[in-house]
C-alpha cells in the first residue's frame, strides 16, 4: 500500500485520496502517476482546511482549487501541469462517485485482465470477423471498448464471464459517463453484441443484453466542425515542401482538403491505387469496405509525384505514406494523422472556435459543406465521401447557413 501524508482535520477526505491510490496502485498504475496523483490530493487535503470548507470532495472544493491556481476554462490555453490538475481532481472526484476510476492514466496491460475474460474476448472478436464480417477497424475500437468493459468487472471481483451479473453492466455504463454520448453509444452497442454471442455460443448460462443500460442518440445531434477557406489555405500554406517530411504532410493534407479523405483511408493508401493514366485514385475504404473512385487534380497529381520522387525513402513497401524517420514504415493503425494537422495549424497560427474539431476528419467535413453551398447535389456530394446513406450526407446542410437562411419562411409578424 501507498502511506499518503494528507492532513487529518478532513478525516473523509484523507481516506477518500488513501482508498483511491490504494485502489489505483492494485490496478497497477505506475509510480510515477501515482506520484503525481498523491502529491495533487495532498495539497487538495490542505487547501481544504486553510479555507475552512466542508470535509469531503465537493464540485465547490474543485472549483476554488483550480481557480486558485488559475487553470484556464478552455483547453487550448491549458499548460501541462494546468491539464495534470484537472485529470487529478476529475479522478478523485470520479472515484468517490463510482469507486474507480474510468479516465485513463496510463495505458493498462492486457495480463491484467484474467486469462478467462481475455480468452471470451478473443473468442467474441474472432467470431465477429469470421462469421459477422466486422471491418479491422471496428474491431480494433470494440477491444478497446471491451478492454475497459472487462477491467471494470475485473476491480469488482469477477475472474470468469460466467459471474457477470446485471448491476455490472450498469456500474460500468455509470462509470462511462465522462465520455461522450456517442462514445458512450458505442461502449453500450459492442458490450450487447458482446452479451448475446455469449450467450448464443454457451459462454454465458442466461442473455444479458437486455439488461444493458439503454443511451438515446440522434444521429443528427452533432454539428459538424468546418473550417474557413482562408484557414485552409493557411493550412497548406505552412507546409515547408523543402523536406521530405513536409512534401508527405502536403500531400496528405491535400487529399483530405481536396477529396475528403479519411485517415484511415490515407494511411492505407497504396502505390497501385493511384491510377496515373486515368488520373483516378480507387481504394476499397477501410471503414465500409465499399470501392471508391475518386478524380485526382493536376494539384494532387504534382504533390504524389513530388513526394515519391524526392520525399519516399527507398523501401518494397506499397504503402504510398510512410515514417519520415527510421525504421521507415507506414503510419501505424491507431494513427489518425491528428498530428499532421495539428503541426501546420500551429504554424500557421490557425485560431479555431473553442469545441471546434481540429483533427483530419474536420478536413472531411469542411469539403462537405463547401461542396454544397456550390450547389452540388446531395448524392454527388454522397459519392465524393464514400456515404453508404443520403441520410449521413443530409448532416452537413445543418452547417450550410446561408442555404438555410435562403430556404427560412417569411413569417407575419406575431403580436399579443
Amino acid at each position: 500500500m501507498i502511506a499518503t501524508h494528507v492532513p487529518s482535520s478532513h478525516p473523509e477526505l484523507e481516506a477518500l485520496t488513501r482508498r483511491a491510490l490504494d485502489h489505483l496502485q492494485s490496478l497497477g498504475y505506475k509510480p510515477a502517476s501515482l506520484r503525481q496523483l498523491r502529491h495533487i490530493w495532498t495539497r487538495l487535503c490542505a487547501f481544504a482546511q486553510e479555507c475552512s470548507l466542508p470535509d469531503g470532495i465537493s464540485e465547490e472544493l474543485v472549483d476554488q482549487f483550480l481557480a486558485l491556481h488559475r487553470v484556464p476554462g478552455t483547453a487550448a490555453e491549458r499548460t501541462s501541469y494546468h491539464r495534470l490538475l484537472r485529470r487529478g481532481t476529475g479522478a478523485l472526484a470520479a472515484f468517490a462517485v463510482h469507486g474507480t476510476v474510468a479516465r485513463r492514466l496510463t495505458v493498462r496491460t492486457p495480463s491484467q485482465i484474467p486469462v478467462p475474460l481475455r480468452e471470451a474476448q478473443t473468442r467474441y472478436l474472432t467470431y465477429c470477423a469470421t462469421h459477422l464480417g466486422f471491418r479491422p477497424t471496428t474491431l480494433r475500437v470494440q477491444r478497446q471498448h471491451l478492454d475497459a468493459f472487462l477491467g471494470h468487472v475485473h476491480q469488482q471481483g469477477v475472474a470468469q464471464i460466467a459471474e457477470i451479473t446485471p448491476g455490472h453492466l450498469s456500474a460500468f455504463i455509470r462509470a462511462r459517463c465522462h465520455l461522450s454520448t456517442g462514445s458512450v453509444a458505442f461502449s453500450i452497442s459492442t458490450l450487447r453484441s458482446f452479451l448475446r454471442v455469449a450467450f448464443a455460443q454457451g459462454w454465458l448460462p442466461s442473455d444479458l443484453s437486455e439488461d444493458v443500460p439503454t443511451v438515446h442518440v440522434r444521429p443528427d445531434a452533432k454539428i459538424p466542425s468546418v473550417w474557413t477557406e482562408v484557414d485552409v489555405d493557411a493550412l497548406l500554406a505552412a507546409v515547408d515542401l523543402a523536406s521530405p517530411i513536409g512534401k508527405r504532410d502536403r500531400a496528405i493534407l491535400l487529399l483530405a482538403c481536396r477529396l475528403g479523405m479519411r485517415a484511415g483511408d490515407i494511411r492505407t493508401l497504396t502505390l497501385d491505387a493511384i491510377q496515373w493514366a486515368t488520373s483516378r485514385i480507387t481504394f476499397a475504404q477501410q471503414k465500409t469496405g465499399t470501392c471508391i473512385d475518386l478524380p485526382m487534380s493536376d494539384e494532387i497529381a504534382e504533390a504524389l509525384i513530388d513526394y515519391l520522387r524526392r520525399g519516399r525513402p527507398a523501401t518494397a513497401r506499397r504503402e504510398v505514406f510512410l515514417r519520415g524517420h527510421a525504421p521507415f514504415e507506414p503510419f501505424g493503425s491507431n494513427n489518425n494523422l491528428h498530428g499532421v494537422v495539428t503541426r501546420y495549424r500551429r504554424l500557421a497560427g490557425i485560431e479555431l472556435k473553442p469545441k471546434t474539431r481540429r483533427g483530419l476528419h474536420s478536413l472531411r467535413h469542411t469539403l462537405a459543406t463547401r461542396l454544397l453551398a456550390r450547389g452540388v447535389p446531395l448524392e454527388t456530394i454522397g459519392m465524393v465521401l464514400g456515404h453508404h446513406s443520403l441520410d449521413v450526407t443530409r448532416r452537413y446542410t445543418k452547417v450550410d447557413l446561408d442555404g438555410l437562411r435562403a430556404a427560412a419562411l417569411e413569417l407575419p409578424e406575431v403580436t399579443p
